[in-house]
């Protein structure tokens, strides 16, 4: 059997956990096997120092590198064709689940986060109005890794804390129901203390995003 092909093993009916009405989370999502064939095609992949989408003084925005964000970055565009096919089935499993059209969805991208890594208070939606594919409705961050301190995502507004957790895919809305944006979802990934955190994440447009 093809390594990828594993990722066609797993249940295909999810348990949700709700945290409040905008964010819920899914254990298991994908199993502890599949979290380590996708961590071992992530060490060939190509990686960078993340960037962040920012205001700059003339008002446009630009993915620019700041301290604001301590991490480094892998786009779907550099994975190879396994890594690819894993992609493929973990979309399926959120086009099964949430009703969501892979077309509609961002490429995905992995984060590896050393200790003290972050992303500090950001909102996910609010830039992409004018965009040919609309805003952020959706986020879909799935960690693949278990943090032994730290690494979590905190909901600044709500609250909320939700632990790092391998297999585990924390979604959350981003807009409001006419399309605005929801500033309540301002949120952060909390410094890494201890252990490893690497994630993936997408998210979904109000309209088709790829090609």
């Amino acid at each position: 059997m093809h390594m990828s092909e594993l990722l066609l093993t797993a249940p295909t009916a999810f348990q949700e956990s709700v945290i409040s009405e905008e964010i819920r989370y899914i254990d298991d999502f994908i199993t502890e096997g599949e979290c380590s064939l996708l961590l071992d095609e992530l060490s060939i992949a190509f990686w960078q120092p993340s960037l962040t989408y920012q205001k700059q003084e003339d008002s446009s925005y630009q993915n620019v590198l700041t301290d604001f964000r301590l991490s480094e970055t892998a786009h779907q565009e550099w994975f190879n064709e396994d890594l690819n096919r894993m992609i493929s089935t973990i979309d399926q499993r959120i086009a099964g689940h949430f009703g969501v059209k892979p077309r509609n969805m961002e490429a995905w991208q992995a984060t590896d986060y050393p200790i003290g890594g972050k992303f500090d208070y950001h909102l996910d939606a609010g830039y992409w109005g004018d965009h040919y594919a609309g805003d952020r409705i959706l986020t879909f961050l799935l960690y693949l890794t278990t943090p032994e301190e730290g690494g979590g995502t905190h909901f600044r507004a709500l609250d909320k804390y939700i632990e790092a957790k391998a297999g585990r895919l924390l979604v959350w809305t981003n807009l409001f129901p006419n399309g605005d944006c929801d500033h309540r979802m301002i949120h952060s990934g909390v410094p890494l203390l201890k252990g490893r955190k690497t994630t993936l994440v997408s998210w979904e447009r109000q309209k088709q995003f790829r090609k």
